[in-house]
């Protein structure tokens, strides 16, 4: 009998463990303000001496032509909670608390003085132009939402989309993780505030 009961009690207690991972990995995705902000005030890492040698001014092939590598990396968010329509730029209900989020974030005074870029991202499912031109849409569709529902200056904003041109996931550019809208504070630190 006792032993009945301690498999019981085993069982419940890892069905009860199961939920709880299961409800935090749905919720995992969502991102507060006080994260965005956060993750968009932040200091970009020191390099070690050997990476800004490797950095700094090195030229990288992307796409058949040369660029420019950036010797530091700017403050970014990714957001996956935002949803559209199928192939469409239209924002599904299902967006809403994650822009309202983002919208407060954006008022907060710590990043007043702040440009932002609203970048879109796709995966690869359709062709080079469709997704390129999605993307763009997309980006710019929530630009437009926050600048309605947030007050937020126009001017402040930038909308850029990449279509499936730099998928998060590269082992597999099919992936979900690849559909993302990344938020960038492009102002460094010093500037912000005035």
């Amino acid at each position: 009998m006792r032993s009945l009961r301690s498999t019981v009690g085993n069982i419940f207690a890892v069905g009860f463990i199961g939920l709880l991972l299961l409800g935090n990995s749905a919720f995992a995705q969502f991102v507060s303000r006080e994260q965005i902000v956060q993750a968009l005030t932040m200091q970009p890492a020191l390099l070690s001496l050997a990476d800004r040698l490797r950095n700094n001014r090195s030229l990288t092939l992307g796409s058949g032509s040369y660029d420019v590598a950036s010797a530091q990396t700017k403050p970014t968010v990714e957001l996956h909670e935002i949803y559209f329509e199928f192939n469409s730029a239209a924002i599904a209900a299902d967006a809403e608390p994650q822009l309202r989020e983002l919208g407060a974030a954006l008022r907060d005074p710590r990043l007043k003085g702040s440009t932002i870029s609203i970048s879109g991202h796709t995966d690869a499912v359709g062709s080079e132009s469709f997704n390129q031109s999605l993307s763009e849409r997309r980006a710019a569709t929530i630009k437009w939402y926050l600048v309605d529902n947030f007050d937020l200056v126009p001017a402040s904003l930038h909308s850029v989309g990449y279509g499936k041109q730099r998928p998060k996931n590269k082992a597999d550019v099919y992936a979900a993780e690849n559909r993302r809208v990344e938020i960038v504070n492009e102002t460094p630190r010093a500037q912000a505030r005035h």
